[in-house]
C-alpha cells in the first residue's frame, strides 16, 4: 500500500509543476519574441527488484518530472513599423545588459531610446537594458543638433546578434531574457550569413517576432495534466482506502 501511496504522491506532484509550466507558456502567448519552456517525466529508481541477483537491478516507484528546456521554435515576425522595432529570423539573441549589470540574451527586439545626461542610448523597452554591439558595449545614438532627431539610419548594423553551440540550454531569468549556462556554452557573435556552427539569421526591422507558445499545444497539455494529476489522486485515495481497510481487520 505504500508504495501505491508513493506513486500517486509523486505523481500529482508532477503533474502539478507541469501545470505551473503549462500557465507560464500561456500567460506568456503574446510576450514579444518568447520561447516556450519544455518539460518531460523520469521514472524514479530507488527500489532493488531482486537483492539475490548480482546486478541487483532497480525497479522504479513514481515519477519527477524534469528541469523544464527552452523551445527554440522560430515565432512568426509581425510587421509594426515603428523604426526602434527589430525581428530575428533564424538563429541568434540580443544582448542586453540588466540593470544589475549582468548581461543577458533576448529574442524581444521591442527597443527604445534612453536619455542619459547629454547622451542617448538604445535599450529595451520594457526595463532599459541596454543593448549591446558586436563588442559587448553600449550602442549611443547620435544627431546633428539638439534640435534634430536621432540618426536610426544605422542602427541595423550596430546591433549585436550573439549565437550559442547550444542554446536549448539557456536558462530563463524572468520576462524574455536568458543567461548562459555550461551547457548551453559562451555567447559568441555572429553576422549575417552563417556563422562557424552553421547558423544564420537576418534581422528584420520594423517588425517583432511574436511569441512562440502555440495555444492548441498548449491545451492539450493542459487536459493530459488534469487527468494524469486526477488519475494520481485517485490511486492516492485508493491506497488510503484500502490501508484503512487492512487497519479494521488488524483490529
Amino acid at each position: 500500500m505504500n508504495i501505491s501511496f508513493f506513486n500517486g504522491v509523486s505523481g500529482m506532484i508532477a503533474y502539478q509543476e507541469e501545470m505551473n509550466r503549462i500557465s507560464h507558456n500561456i500567460a506568456n502567448a503574446n510576450t514579444n519574441g518568447y520561447k516556450p519552456l519544455q518539460s518531460s517525466f523520469s521514472e524514479l529508481l530507488y527500489t532493488h527488484m531482486a537483492v539475490n541477483s548480482p546486478e541487483e537491478p532497480w525497479v522504479g516507484h513514481g515519477v519527477k518530472i524534469t528541469e523544464p528546456l527552452l523551445d527554440y521554435t522560430q515565432g512568426a515576425p509581425l510587421q509594426t513599423g515603428i523604426t526602434l522595432d527589430f525581428a530575428l529570423n533564424g538563429d541568434g539573441f540580443f544582448a542586453v545588459e540588466r540593470p544589475n549589470g549582468n548581461v543577458e540574451y533576448t529574442r524581444n527586439g521591442a527597443f527604445n531610446i534612453s536619455i542619459e545626461g547629454s547622451k542617448a542610448y538604445l535599450v529595451m523597452a520594457g526595463d532599459g537594458s541596454h543593448v549591446l554591439d558586436s563588442r559587448g558595449r553600449h550602442i549611443e545614438l547620435t544627431r546633428e543638433s539638439k534640435n534634430d532627431p536621432y540618426d536610426l539610419s544605422a542602427l541595423k548594423d550596430q546591433i549585436g546578434i550573439y549565437d550559442f553551440s547550444n542554446p536549448y540550454a539557456l536558462e530563463p531569468t524572468g520576462g524574455t531574457c536568458y543567461k548562459a549556462t555550461d551547457a548551453s556554452g559562451e555567447a559568441e557573435t555572429i553576422r549575417i550569413g552563417r556563422n562557424r556552427n552553421g547558423r544564420s539569421y537576418q534581422l528584420l526591422s520594423g517588425a517583432l517576432e511574436q511569441s512562440a507558445v502555440n495555444l492548441a499545444d498548449e491545451m492539450v497539455d493542459v487536459i493530459t495534466a488534469q487527468k494524469a494529476f486526477q488519475f494520481n489522486a485517485k490511486m492516492v485515495q485508493t491506497a488510503d482506502e484500502l490501508e484503512q481497510i487492512i487497519n479494521n481487520l488488524r483490529g
